[in-house]
């Protein structure tokens, strides 16, 4: 008995010893992969020989050695190395693509004078084209190599969202940016996005997602998360075929029988829901855009009107289309400049009031708020209505984008977000634009081209008390 079991333990401490030389050998090679696509470099990019060894992946890429393998492989590698890197090192990995591979003045100049050179007409497209490449700039063609990717849409918009970040801090990054900006423009088409709507029943990474990106009103908990899930609360999202377990952006909406004035009482979770189908109203209080790196690339006015589609579709009772919106600057705009807020509320809205002192009396205003009511509403009113950026259109980005797509301002609401948020950015005031189906393109057109903000009555008249 004892001789079986000195056998069995000599059986299992071989079996061990070749199982963990298995793993070790798995690991060696595993960490030979590594090496062989990152090239020994160091994570901050710290010496000359680390940048040489990127500069030489860098002009692998463009031109490979071998076919079509080869060149995913050389692509594969320098976007692995650019992931391995720390902050520092991918600071010196984009200023080292920003600044050795950009365009060469001599050869365009060159394909330039042969160009005007030319006088034979049949040689001009090929001059033309020669021209073209050369206005491409090296680093442009190594990036267009990460799209082929599975994942290369994603690391496009991941290393925008880095040069986003340090651009006004490196300056020479500003050109990377916009050739960025420019790959991501011709994949992130309206066309090529798929409309899907999220239930409480997608995958839990998904909900999660949701959950991380929400940006107008945090999601609290789960339950929170559930009860804007329920019969009477959807969720929209664009999603891409390149990345498709990402949401871009989403929106969600509440089906209501009239306009929402108070986001904490929409968002209660101890309010019963309603029947769906009985809606008259399709209220819109939350746009999240999920990737920083999509900056500036318009994807919410398409996903409101796609969704204005569904819900048409879904919903036949359903005829008014509104949203509850915050006004993220309307106090940051009352304290940049107090001696001239000074004399527009004495000149022309006939408020005593200073705005250091109207300033002072929002951190009191759940106790005290009728005595500041009238006039943080007029003043809201004049803001929305009136104040507008450097090019002429709304100052406030929300109105902004919404009057872009063709709604009009409705009306304001007092004290409808209550939250610490919604007390700093606009006194708890939130705003409801409407989208007019009749009138959407019209008052897309008076915005974008005479920069005419459509309103209503109701909030007009808050200017004349």
């Amino acid at each position: 008995m004892m001789k079986e079991s000195l056998i069995k333990a000599n059986a299992k401490q071989i079996i061990n010893k070749k199982v963990t030389k298995g793993f070790l050998k798995i690991l060696g090679e595993m960490a030979d992969t590594v090496r062989s696509l990152v090239g020994n470099i160091s994570p901050d990019l710290s010496n000359s020989r680390d940048i040489d060894i990127l500069v030489s992946k860098m002009n692998e890429c463009l031109n490979p050695k071998g076919g079509e393998v080869s060149a995913r492989k050389n692509t594969v590698s320098l976007g692995n190395l650019y992931l391995s890197l720390s902050e520092k090192g991918k600071i010196k990995f984009l200023q080292t693509m920003a600044e050795k591979f950009t365009l060469s003045k001599v050869e365009v100049d060159e394909k330039i004078e042969k160009y005007r050179k030319n006088q034979n007409c049949e040689l001009n497209y090929k001059f033309e084209q020669d021209l073209v490449k050369v206005l491409e700039s090296p680093r442009f063609k190594i990036l267009k190599q990460f799209i082929s990717l599975s994942e290369g849409l994603k690391f496009i918009v991941d290393m925008r969202s880095d040069v986003l970040r340090l651009k006004k801090q490196y300056k020479e990054l500003d050109r990377l940016e916009s050739e960025l900006k420019s790959i991501l423009l011709s994949w992130i088409d309206v066309d090529l996005l798929d409309l899907r709507q999220i239930t409480w029943n997608a995958p839990a990474s998904l909900l999660e997602k949701l959950i991380k990106y929400e940006a107008v009103h945090k999601i609290s908990s789960w339950d929170d998360l559930k009860n804007r899930l329920d019969s009477d609360r959807l969720c929209f999202a664009f999603f891409h075929y390149k990345i498709p377990n990402e949401p871009l952006i989403f929106v969600e909406v509440a089906l209501m029988n009239k306009i929402a004035d108070n986001i904490q009482h929409l968002l209660d979770e101890s309010v019963p829901s309603s029947d769906p189908k009985s809606a008259s109203i399709a209220i819109f209080y939350s746009i999240s855009n999920t990737q920083a790196g999509l900056s500036g690339i318009s994807l919410g006015n398409f996903l409101i009107k796609r969704v204005v589609e569904k819900l048409s579709q879904d919903f036949k009772s359903v005829k008014t289309y509104a949203t509850l919106s915050p006004i993220p600057c309307f106090i940051k705009w009352l304290k940049e400049n107090n001696l001239k807020q000074d004399l527009l509320l004495s000149n022309k809205l006939n408020i005593k009031q200073s705005s250091a002192e109207i300033l002072e009396s929002i951190q009191k205003i759940k106790i005290n708020t009728e005595s500041e009511k009238r006039r943080l509403l007029k003043l809201c009113a004049y803001y929305l209505l009136k104040v507008k950026n450097s090019s002429g259109y709304a100052y406030d980005p929300v109105a902004h984008f919404h009057l872009s797509n063709g709604a009009s301002i409705k009306q304001l609401n007092w004290l409808a977000d209550t939250s610490e948020n919604g007390i700093s950015q606009s006194a708890g005031i939130m705003v409801n634009y409407l989208y007019e189906l009749s009138k959407i393109d019209n008052n897309h057109e008076h915005y974008m081209v005479n920069k005419i903000i459509s309103h209503s009555k109701q909030i007009l008249s808050l200017l004349k008390e």
